[in-house]
């Protein structure tokens, strides 16, 4: 029974779903243009995934010159398998700049490279890139964090709901125009019902799936896709999700944080499984998913470490005579609150990488997503026609979205990702409010009216709790960081079971802060964002980027790319097709390839040189990398070896 008096409306231009990095750039584009915005957001305000990251962007030819446009779109494509949309990639190199300056207008503050006058980047090219242009911040993620806070407080036309959970858009009788959205306002105890003209979600992603072992918020639940789902849009590459391959496995307070990326093991860190023997070399020029497959295969295989990964051994780069004390300096400073997990979780050894490191993949980031196109307009998708189509109203950016990555993020690319589609979302859907003159009808709203108060349920006997924490358990086991076709299909069965438990979970009928209510809202969303990850696995049968098939082959360079897509049919039943996508001209593939196969050997060639020439040529690197600071740390050890000769005067 609709209780109307629990329900308030309310009216808007355009809700925004999050208030993270994209959801706060979604906001400001909106608000710029006059219109009026709602942002709901079921954490505190700005209080995201962005605000808990190390704080790197990737900012186009802020480290190398000849960083070009097709350089960084084309970087981007061929480490993504070919997967990522072209438009999409090339909207991303052309506005990272433009992006950055925007957040920089909003108080970012990086440090300057003052030969070039511009943002200084980290020496060593992060994760897969093959320029130098990840800018890092002195407080990490907390500088982005308050620049997305301020952004939204500053409009007047920004109005925000915070503790507050986005249940569904409302769409009209034709079922292809969006005239709203509802959600569960929980600190007042309310239902809200806004009419809007158009909706952004941007309400991130699903690693929550895998808690504990995961680096993000609790709040990463899935929403975005179920939500986008639900309204008709079709879920692009669900199965390419990145797992972080160096995080913590231990102790449980620190299970699942990041302890470092690729670059972290410098230049003669290396992974070992639990005999000792290495399993991957040369692991700062690896990308993450490389890093991840070798740690999941190695476990798969009966030779992983204790608690179910790797060691990360960088002992090498400590013991080298001349250019360890600079190493020292490279690991406290390049990833500082990674490094600082890893000390304090693993201990004063570890810390001085006097030991191996245990770590294991984590769920980081979401890489698939809802379709969308460069300006994150949402795409259905028709199976007779095989076409997408645009549904009017309807915007994804950031984790919400897919098709920039593919198969593979390089590392640095999610603060860029969330600026820039967050923004062209915003404008976007700005221009099309303006457009749309329809009235919104409230007889729309009443069948989600009757669904949100069937949710209450007095004689429930599940509590949506336990039933979440099995189904984390489940996930990690079936759809993780290395998947078998077996564990696919008991998945499948294992979430239809859990589905028909839905209906008989207990909740009070209580509107101020119920958390009966919020297990379950999440509940189900996690279980459609895991049947549509489980659905995309089984229908890539072989290894690719953030996809492990430990079943399968790796993908051949050579074979014709395509993603996956899942969307439903007339009944609400998830189908998955099959869309191909273009190959990258041969000679860019080749030129790629060998400039990676190039920079490999030669890290090889390195690593056999005697120790003494050896040594010499990386404390040159590690001075290029440090600059100043390299200076400091040889004064300071030339006066800790004078200093027992003082003793003995």
């Amino acid at each position: 029974m609709i209780d109307r008096k629990k329900i308030k409306k309310l009216e808007c231009d355009v809700i925004v779903v999050g208030s993270g990095g994209s959801g706060s750039s979604a906001a400001q584009a909106v608000a710029e243009s006059g219109l009026n915005v709602i942002v709901i957001s079921k954490d505190p305000l700005a209080s995201s995934d962005t605000k808990i990251c190390e704080g790197v962007m990737t900012v186009r030819e802020a480290g190398d010159e000849d960083d070009s446009e097709e350089e960084l779109a084309n970087n981007i494509k061929l480490a993504g398998g070919d997967l990522p949309d072209k438009k999409i990639t090339e909207a991303f190199a052309k506005d990272s700049k433009a992006a950055y300056n925007r957040l920089r207008e909003h108080g970012l503050r990086p440090s300057i490279n003052k030969k070039r006058n511009t943002p200084k980047t980290l020496a060593i090219a992060m994760g897969g890139h093959n320029r130098s242009r990840s800018v890092g911040h002195k407080n990490s993620g907390l500088s982005f964090g308050h620049v997305n806070w301020d952004t939204i407080i500053k409009f007047k036309n920004i109005e925000y709901f915070e503790d507050c959970w986005f249940l569904d858009v409302v769409k009209d009788t034709s079922n292809s125009t969006i005239v709203g959205g509802i959600a569960y306002d929980a600190s007042n105890g309310q239902l809200l019902s806004i009419n809007a003209k158009a909706i952004i979600i941007a309400a991130g992603g699903l690693s929550t799936l895998f808690f504990p072992k995961t680096d993000t918020m609790r709040g990463n639940t899935g929403d975005s896709y179920a939500i986008g789902i639900r309204a008709g849009a079709a879920l692009v590459d669900m199965e390419q999700i990145q797992f972080l391959p160096f995080c913590l496995t231990s102790p449980p307070s620190y299970e699942g944080l990041l302890a470092g990326e690729p670059a972290t093991g410098s230049f003669l860190g290396v992974l070992r499984d639990r005999n000792n023997k290495v399993i991957l070399d040369s692991v700062y020029l690896r990308t993450r998913a490389e890093c991840s497959e070798a740690i999941m295969k190695a476990v798969a295989d009966g030779r992983g470490s204790p608690n179910g990964g790797a060691f990360l051994d960088m002992t090498a780069n400590k013991k080298a005579k001349r250019s360890g004390k600079f190493f020292m300096e490279y690991l406290k400073t390049a990833l500082p609150t990674a490094y600082n997990n890893a000390r304090q979780a693993l201990g004063k050894e570890a810390g001085k990488a006097e030991v191996s490191w245990e770590v294991r993949p984590s769920a980081h980031y979401m890489m698939g997503g809802i379709k969308v196109d460069e300006f994150g307009r949402a795409l259905s998708y028709d199976k007779e026609t095989e076409k997408a189509n645009n549904i009017k109203g309807f915007y994804a950016a950031g984790q919400a979205m897919g098709g920039l990555f593919g198969s593979n993020r390089l590392g640095s690319t999610s603060l860029t990702e969330v600026a820039v589609f967050g923004y062209r979302a915003g404008k976007d859907a700005a221009e099309y409010a303006k457009q749309n003159k329809n009235k919104i009808e409230d007889n729309h709203f009443e069948i989600h009216y009757e669904k949100f108060f069937q949710l209450f349920n007095n004689n429930g006997k599940f509590k949506a709790y336990n039933l979440k924490i099995d189904l984390q358990r489940k996930s990690w086991e079936y759809i993780g960081a290395a998947r078998r076709k077996k564990d696919l299909l008991s998945m499948q069965s294992y979430l239809a079971e859990l589905e028909e438990k839905l209906k008989g979970i207990l909740v009070k009928p209580d509107m101020y802060w119920n958390q009966q209510l919020i297990e379950k809202i999440e509940l189900k969303n996690m279980i459609l964002s895991a049947k549509a990850v489980t659905l995309a696995s089984l229908n890539r049968d072989f290894s690719l980027g953030g996809h492990v098939r430990l079943d399968g082959k790796r993908k051949k360079i050579f074979s014709k790319p395509f993603s996956t897509l899942i969307f439903t049919d007339a009944f609400s039943k998830l189908k998955v097709a099959i869309i191909e996508r273009e190959r990258t001209n041969l000679k860019i593939v080749l030129k790629y390839k060998i400039n990676e196969l190039y920079r490999l050997y030669n890290a090889k060639f390195i690593r056999i040189l005697p120790d003494f020439l050896k040594d010499r040529i990386i404390e040159n690197k590690y001075k290029k990398i440090l600059g100043s600071k390299a200076k400091s740390i040889e004064l300071q050890a030339g006066s800790l070896e004078a200093a027992p000769a003082e003793i003995n005067r």
